[in-house]
């Protein structure tokens, strides 16, 4: 409801009440004492109205859907983050270190996911094993929802700039795939500005180089299999190491 409108609905409160006195008393005048009385209950009106507002807004969730966009302001910051997140990832959800991706904007739904993966180990690939399995198992399962909510509220990663004859190679291959090896645009999954396609397709515009080529050689070996309905692995075993470099170069770049 808007604010006129409330304001015309208070608007008609205060009529009714105004004509029920007169009703009450038609030969007189009321008396100082009923405006005022009037005037007490449409204040008390007006800040039950005012609580019942801020109370409703506090209680909304903060995000109004699973599906993109996805946007959170002014989150806490939760304290795994600052603790435990962040030596890798970066307060903010961008990584200092190439290996480690950038969360920042990324879709809750698909953080989730991958958590969950983490911890019951269908996600396997060399860095998961070596470091987020033991880190997602030390996550209580009632504040995974908060961590993966912060890292989507926050800015992603903006674009870097990269060889321009990878750039070049990588969008030809994001945009319009290989034709002769059955290989789809990753547009068509990731989008055209590269910030995915929720729940499943992450984002993939700013991420770093390395943790992409880490990611497609893993998909390509099988060392990844969480992807659903074996998708990635599929794109992945057709892709050459030059390809890989080129879509990570070119994805860096967006």
């Amino acid at each position: 409801m808007s604010w006129a409108s409330k304001a015309f609905g208070m608007g008609l409160g205060l009529f009714a009440v105004t004509a029920v006195a007169y009703a009450a008393h038609p030969a007189k005048t009321p008396s100082a004492a009923k405006p005022k009385a009037a005037v007490t209950k449409a204040k008390a009106t007006k800040v039950t109205k005012a609580k019942a507002t801020k109370v409703t807004k506090a209680k909304a969730p903060v995000l109004t859907g699973r599906r993109p966009p996805l946007v959170a302001t002014g989150l806490k910051t939760p304290a795994l983050v600052t603790n435990s997140c962040s030596a890798c990832h970066g307060l903010t959800g961008i990584s200092p270190l190439g290996e480690f991706p950038n969360l920042a904007g990324q879709g809750e739904p698909y953080l989730v996911k991958q958590i969950e993966d983490f911890r019951n180990h269908t996600r396997a690939d060399p860095l998961a094993q070596s470091i987020m399995w033991g880190m997602a198992a030390s996550i209580p399962r009632n504040k995974i929802r908060s961590v993966a909510l912060y890292f989507a509220s926050q800015k992603g990663a903006p674009g870097q700039p990269a060889p321009a004859q990878l750039v070049a190679a990588g969008r030809t291959l994001y945009f319009g795939g290989e034709i002769s090896k059955q290989l789809p645009a990753c547009m068509a999954c990731h989008g055209s500005s590269g910030r995915g396609l929720l729940p499943w397709f992450p984002r993939l515009a700013g991420q770093h180089q390395a943790y992409i080529i880490a990611q497609l050689q893993a998909f390509k070996a099988g060392t990844r299999t969480n992807d659903p309905h074996a998708i990635m692995r599929t794109i992945a075993a057709k892709l050459t190491t030059a390809q890989m470099t080129a879509l990570a170069a070119f994805v860096h770049s967006l």
